[in-house]
């Protein structure tokens, strides 16, 4: 892919424009470049277009609060289309239950491995791509600020945490219709790296 379309750019900026209310007090650098990381990871396993799109703007779903969701999957499919709304709905990772009610780190990845045996093969990419992307900024947090910061930022940092990426790994594995081995082979590789840094093996 040489450079991004229109569409890549308007959906890079509907995301700025409709997460930036619930960006973090801390980090909100990274936050605001979670969905162009996210976007770059595809592009390198050669995600289609509409995989892009719906990969950038199923970070607005993720941080949208329950109440608003219509609203926002509303505009989605007005500026983006239905086939976009629909796969970034199939890839988004709830962060509340229906009722709002915020869920853990752990609730959200067994919500996601169970998404993962029933979503469509792009959608499989949308998801493996965010976690190969929070698995490296896990370990970039390690590396600049300690372990310890882990899970002050929402990441991974107990064996139990790290199990349930084993889950995921292995629940890619039961997808036969999923073909983008190297996306799978990254994340176990990042994983691994993870559970060394932590000192839980491997």
């Amino acid at each position: 892919m040489n450079g991004y379309s229109d569409d890549i750019n308007h959906a890079f900026a509907f995301a700025t424009k409709y997460r930036a209310p619930y960006a973090p007090a801390e980090g909100e650098m990274a936050f605001a470049a979670h969905p162009a990381n996210v976007a770059v990871i595809l592009a390198r396993h050669d995600a289609d277009e509409v995989t892009l799109v719906a990969g950038i703007l199923h970070h607005v779903l993720e941080v949208t609060p329950v109440r608003y969701h219509r609203d926002v999957a509303s505009k989605i499919e007005d500026k983006f289309g239905i086939a976009v709304l629909t796969l970034a709905r199939e890839a988004f990772e709830a962060r509340e239950d229906p009722h709002g009610t915020p869920l853990s780190w752990l609730q959200r990845k067994h919500a996601m491995l169970r998404q993962l045996l029933q979503m469509s093969p792009r959608a499989v990419d949308i998801c493996c791509a965010d976690e190969i992307h929070q698995c490296g900024t896990a370990l970039a947090t390690i590396e600049r600020l300690g372990a310890e910061y882990l899970a002050l930022n929402g990441f991974p940092s107990t064996a139990a945490e790290l199990g349930s990426l084993d889950d995921i790994l292995a629940a890619l594995d039961r997808r036969t219709d999923w073909t983008p081995r190297g996306m799978r082979i990254e994340l176990y590789a990042l994983k691994t790296r993870l559970a060394a840094a932590l000192g839980t093996g491997g």
